[in-house]
């Protein structure tokens, strides 16, 4: 689908930079336009402040207006902050060679904001802790919205954790359902990753079907001209991916979000909540 863009969303706290980096990173991977998204969810309901004295708070009426003054204030400054927020990531994918990139400030919650963009978006970029997790960055932290917008949003999603790093190669964990099958065809589809080395590994025992499997695959991505390897690995899934990646130094981690076989266990079940809180390097969801 023409213009659809990659949706960086950002709050303004440490993840923020490297969700910039690796958005714009995309958006010249994938030969897409650039969209920053903050959204601000709290909201002051003046309004209902300015009913006081019809409730019979007599000479309390004076300091209620007050607080809805303070409110107000309040509110100004949050907006002024959010302005700032965007504008300054606007300069960062600026000196990172996007040069136009739009800028979206939305009141309310994250997920209900993303999605009404749904049909336009290619890829949403997001770090994985946000306010809540402030002080902790650095420790096994995953933001509440982060897990819901996986559950939730029917579009490729990347996770980020820590500092960008230009990916050289990603890890496709496959095992030739319909998700991995998908995120097979979104690793082909786009030819500004034909220069990165993609090592398409299965989870379980190395048997003639599942060598099959992992050859087709490797065929398909031969045939958009990249390059690929395979490797059949056992234990746990999460455990070994991590290990696997760790010892050939790769890049990302791609999965479709839902499968038949293991893949649905690790996004649907425990295993996802252990891998996005372990990872420390980008992890895409293609759904």
């Amino acid at each position: 689908m023409e213009n659809q863009y990659i949706l960086s969303c950002i709050n303004g706290l440490p993840p923020s930079k490297a969700v910039i980096e690796y958005s714009c990173w995309l958006t010249s991977k994938l030969d897409k336009n650039l969209k920053l998204l903050h959204v601000l969810d709290q909201q002051y309901h003046e309004e209902e402040a300015n009913l006081s004295g019809s409730i019979g708070l007599g000479t309390r009426e004076e300091m209620l207006e007050q607080i809805v003054e303070i409110e107000h204030q309040q509110n100004k400054l949050l907006q002024q902050k959010a302005k700032l927020i965007l504008e300054s990531a606007k300069e960062q994918a600026k000196t990172l060679g996007v040069k136009e990139a739009e800028l979206c400030l939305r009141r309310g919650k994250l997920i209900e904001n993303i999605l009404e963009f749904n049909e336009k978006i290619a890829v949403a970029v997001i770090g994985k802790y946000g306010k809540d997790h402030q002080n902790q960055q650095g420790t096994n932290v995953v933001g509440h919205k982060v897990e819901a917008l996986v559950r939730t949003l029917r579009k490729p999603i990347l996770i980020i954790s820590e500092v960008f790093n230009a990916p050289q190669s990603i890890c496709l964990a496959y095992d030739g359902s319909e998700g991995a099958n998908k995120t097979l065809d979104f690793i082909g589809e786009h030819k500004g990753l034909t220069n990165l080395s993609v090592h398409i590994v299965y989870v379980g025992e190395a048997n003639e079907e599942n060598q099959a499997r992992l050859q087709k695959a490797k065929d398909k991505l031969k045939a958009q001209s990249i390059k690929s390897e395979t490797a059949t690995i056992s234990g746990n899934v999460d455990e070994a991916l991590m290990q696997y990646m760790q010892q050939h130094n790769i890049s990302m981690l791609a999965m479709g979000a839902f499968g038949h076989h293991w893949i649905r266990d690790f996004v649907m079940g425990s295993v996802t909540s252990k891998v996005i809180k372990n990872i420390k390097r980008p992890l895409l969801l293609v759904r």
